[in-house]
Parts: structure tokens; sequence; C-alpha cells
């Protein structure tokens, strides 16, 4: 089993640098890619009067869902690069690529606070730290202090990216949240079988 535990990748740390040079913007096209993936840049104010929008029109609920279900699509595209890198990085090393894909992609800073997982056994148990959450800090923005976790986009990210590495349903929860007032973010991912309420 592979074990991290209160570690952060430098800076300069050399996998980080890897996922910058995949990133390439082709002018003459008019568009930007990661790996083998067409990006977007899109101004987080705009994203987030487009989730404004959702809540306003659909209900919370209902744009919860749908917010949730458009991360996890993105967490399952990201998956898809950290298995190209899986071949040559050991399963802890390609795992890091969602959450350095998060922070690269101006998401959220994701720090590991502990982390084990052996994918050929299908063990994990992730917890992370979200600093600077777009989805938090917009969320307050607009609609102040919430009473439950409100950053659905980066649950559902967190979910995708971590079951389509592991290849089995991989479930997260928010158990601390800027959009409910606390500092930063804080999230738990244990397969969906060992939560008592999923």
């Amino acid at each position: 089993m592979t074990k991290l535990r209160s570690v952060a990748q430098p800076p300069g740390h050399a996998n980080s640098e890897d996922l910058r040079a995949r990133v390439h913007f082709c002018a003459e096209t008019g568009q930007i890619w990661l790996h083998e993936h067409r990006m977007l840049l899109v101004h987080a104010e705009a994203q987030a009067a487009l989730r404004k929008e959702l809540i306003d029109t659909l209900g919370m609920e209902r744009a919860r869902g749908l917010l949730t279900r458009m991360g996890y699509a993105s967490g399952v595209r990201d998956a898809e690069l950290a298995r190209t890198r899986a071949e040559a990085a050991s399963d802890l090393e390609a795992f890091m690529t969602g959450p350095q894909l998060h922070t690269l992609e101006g998401i959220v800073r994701v720090t590991p606070i502990k982390l084990e997982l052996d994918r050929h056994a299908g063990t994990y148990y992730g917890e992370f730290l979200w600093e600077h959450s777009w989805e938090g800090q917009w969320h307050r923005h607009h609609y102040g202090i919430h009473s439950e976790p409100v950053c659905w986009t980066q649950i559902g990210y967190a979910c995708g990216y971590t079951s389509a590495f592991m290849g089995r349903t991989i479930l997260y929860k928010e158990v601390e949240c800027t959009g409910m007032g606390h500092n930063n973010c804080r999230i738990v991912g244990k397969p969906a079988e060992e939560w008592d309420d999923a």
C-alpha cells in the first residue's frame, strides 16, 4: 500500500512542471490543449455568474446535482491523463496528477493531508486540504455563509477522478468549507461502502 502523510509537493516539483509542459496554447486555431484534451480558459467571475444563474433558476438542490455531475465528468477526463502517467510512475505519483491538475486549472490549491491507496487491492483513503476554492469564495459572495458545504463541482471532480483512477466508486465528503465560514475546505474520500450514509 502506498501511503502519504502530511506531505505537500514543493512548488517546483517535477510532476507539476511536467503537467505545465503539457499545456499548449495554439494561437492559429484558437485552442488550448492539456495533453490531448481541449481546455477552456474562462473568467472565474463569469463561471460564478453561471453558477448563480443555475441556483436561482433551478433551485439549490437541482443546481447542486447538475454541478456535481459536471465536476464528476471533468474528474473522469483528468483520470485518463493520470492513467497515461501511471505506466511510468508509482500509483501515488500518478494519482497526484488529479490534485495537481485541479491546482493548475485554477480551481483550488490541493494539499494532501493523508493518502493511502493500493489500486491492485482496491483500497483507498484520502484526506485533502483545499485552499482558495473559487466555488466556496463565489458562493459566499453571492449568498453569504451557507449551512452546508457548497463546493459541488469540486467534490464531483474528486469523486469522478478518484473513482476512475481506482476503478471503483470512491465518494468524498466536504467536512469543512469556506462557504460555511471555515478558513479552508477539507475533504475526506473512501470507497462508497465504507460510508455509513452512502
